[in-house]
């Protein structure tokens, strides 16, 4: 860009880079966003990364994607103009087994270069999370309704009759724990004390494709008062 500058008896006409002018206005050039983290747990799908530049304000980030086979990118819904740095593209419609790649920018006045990251598959990027756990009681007895814990799970559509689960139970007065692997949606654990408070927690797993899930929140529930028979293995 040229700019004229005018004295008294002469014109003096000086080149200015552009970024030079950008810097006088108040511009500057923005940085790629990195480390981009792609966090699945069942449905829901997850995006964090990290800002380049902590001093520049008033900063956006918009994703983009691209299926395979595609030569063009598409704008990411739920993570356009993010004023944070994470966002959730939990809405949008995908066929978990197949790759996926995504990239991000920063935007301001001017907007940074892509950072691509690396592509994936959903499916295999997917970590199980915690089950639903419904607790009955009896005298001596608890029976646990164990279910995944997206119903309708677009993830585990094909998988749902796979699970396996274990669970970690202990008395709530001596905290001593038990773990009780490869049970499965219904189980009962007899010949407990009755009238006495069993707290546990449960996890899913998918050992077909080698998935672990995390535990849920701890359930407690108070068993009833004793009736006589009832047979199996005590819990002390």
């Amino acid at each position: 860009m040229m700019v004229v500058l005018l004295g008294a008896t002469t014109l003096v006409l000086v080149a200015v880079a552009p970024w030079v002018l950008s810097a006088a206005a108040g511009g500057k050039n923005l940085k790629s966003p990195q480390k981009v983290e792609v966090d699945i747990i069942d449905d829901n799908f997850i995006l964090r990364w990290n800002r380049s530049d902590e001093s520049v304000g008033n900063v956006t980030f918009s994703f983009d994607y691209q299926k395979t086979g595609m030569d063009n990118w598409i704008k990411l819904s739920g993570c356009q103009n993010i004023t944070s740095t994470k966002c959730n593209f939990s809405s949008l419609k995908l066929n978990v087994y197949e790759e996926i790649k995504l990239r991000i920018r920063a935007e301001k006045e001017n907007t940074s270069s892509w950072y691509e990251v690396d592509s994936f598959t959903p499916f295999r990027k997917a970590q199980i999370g915690p089950p639903e756990v419904h607790l009955e009681a009896e005298d001596k007895a608890i029976v646990i309704h164990i279910s995944p814990g997206t119903k309708d799970s677009v993830m585990w559509a094909l998988d749902g009759l796979s699970f396996t689960y274990s669970l970690v139970i202990w008395k709530n007065s001596s905290g001593v724990e038990e773990r009780i692997e490869n049970i499965y949606s219904r189980h009962k654990i007899y010949k407990l004390s009755p009238e006495t408070t069993y707290c546990l927690k449960v996890k899913a797993a998918l050992l077909t494709s080698w998935k672990i899930g995390v535990y849920s929140l701890v359930h407690c529930i108070k068993t009833t008062v004793c009736v006589l028979g009832g047979r199996g293995r005590w819990i002390t």
